[in-house]
């Protein structure tokens, strides 16, 4: 009886054996047919080079491979994202998208529109709202007061009055009521609107300081410490011509909507941007003027953004305003987009702002 035992324990054993060489046979069979001569190389103790780290040896704190990425697959090889994502210059701010807002926070409406409307001027409409009598057919004939030699040398001076206005981190078709409308990171605010306008007119020799103080840590006094920016620049570079204060405009509905001043523009998102030309007509200030000849070369630069991207501007505005535009014969402010616009959109109207102010500049007598 104990022979029969130990036999049939013996049979036993050598069955889970071989089940278990067949499962293991199985096993390598399908790696081998799967990874084909890689996998010789691999049982020869050779290795297989770019292979992936396996999951455990990342958990473990294994570096990842020089191949992989912890940016997605979307981002472009150049660094740059989509046309609606966050594009930043340094930081590792990644486009996002949310469907529908979070239920525990206070949400509102973002709505896309493209605004027009005005009095018609040439190719353009402009809303005057100074009651100046101004001709501006008339002045849109008359040549600036601007020479632009192009050969590199500082002639534009772009800053930023209200320095800290933010864009959107995402395009998601709604806003939180408690979003971060003023930021410090410059990646995210009209900076990077003007570091692409700044780098557009380089590339066509004008020369450019883009000067990046802060001025609006404090809201009030805004507008005399960029004063003081401007003339410390013009001090440093007596060849500025002209001076572009780059801001972020805001527009919400007492509903709580907010608009988002969108064009589409060679296929892509842009925000849509304002000049405005400051007014003195009554000569009330007494240190402006010479406003007519800001308007004349802002008159220039809303005809040759119609002719070149139509929709990207709005309607151009002209008011009883100074603004620190009594700074030189080329000054102008430009608003870009609102809060609801993504940085990306901001950034690319930058850059066809540069292209535009470019052509203005360059052709003028």
């Amino acid at each position: 009886m104990q022979k029969l035992i130990g036999f049939v324990k013996n049979i036993v054993v050598l069955a889970s054996v071989c089940v278990c060489v067949w499962c293991a046979w199985e096993s390598l069979g399908a790696w081998f047919s799967e990874r084909g001569g890689e996998a010789f190389l691999f049982a020869a103790g050779m290795g297989i080079e770019g292979a992936p780290e396996s999951e455990t040896g990342t958990e473990q704190g294994a570096s990842l491979p020089p191949e992989s990425s912890a940016v997605p697959e979307e981002v472009h090889t150049d660094g740059t994202l989509p046309d609606d994502g966050v594009v930043p210059f340094h930081s590792d701010l990644l486009p996002g998208f949310t469907a529908t807002p979070d239920p525990n926070r206070s949400s509102g409406t973002v709505e896309e529109i493209q605004l027009d409307g005005g009095t018609p001027i040439d190719n353009f409409f402009v809303r005057d709202s100074t009651e100046s009598g101004t001709d501006l057919a008339v002045e849109l004939l008359e040549s600036p007061d601007v020479h632009i030699k192009g050969d590199g040398s500082v002639e534009v001076l772009i800053y930023h009055t209200h320095t800290s206005e933010a864009y959107s981190k995402e395009d998601s078709g709604f806003y939180y009521t408690d979003m971060e409308t003023r930021t410090q990171n410059q990646d995210m605010s009209v900076v990077a609107a003007g570091e692409e306008l700044a780098k557009a007119l380089e590339s066509r020799g004008i020369g450019v300081v883009h000067d990046k103080t802060v001025n609006d840590l404090a809201y009030n006094g805004s507008y005399s410490r960029s004063w003081e920016v401007i003339q410390k620049n013009l001090a440093e570079h007596p060849g500025i011509q002209v001076t572009i204060d780059l801001h972020r405009d805001s527009m919400t509905t007492e509903s709580g909507v907010k608009y988002k001043p969108t064009a589409q523009i060679e296929g892509r998102k842009a925000a849509q941007a304002m000049l405005l030309a400051g007014c003195d007509a009554s000569g009330d200030w007494g240190d402006f003027p010479d406003w007519e000849w800001n308007l004349r070369l802002i008159l220039r630069v809303q005809q040759k953004a119609q002719e070149l991207y139509p929709g990207l501007m709005r309607p151009m505005s002209f008011s009883n305003s100074k603004y620190n535009m009594n700074a030189t014969r080329g000054s102008m402010l430009i608003e870009v987009g609102t809060e609801v616009n993504t940085a990306a959109e901001a950034r690319y109207t930058g850059r066809l702002l540069g292209e535009i102010l470019a052509e203005t500049l360059l052709g003028l007598e």
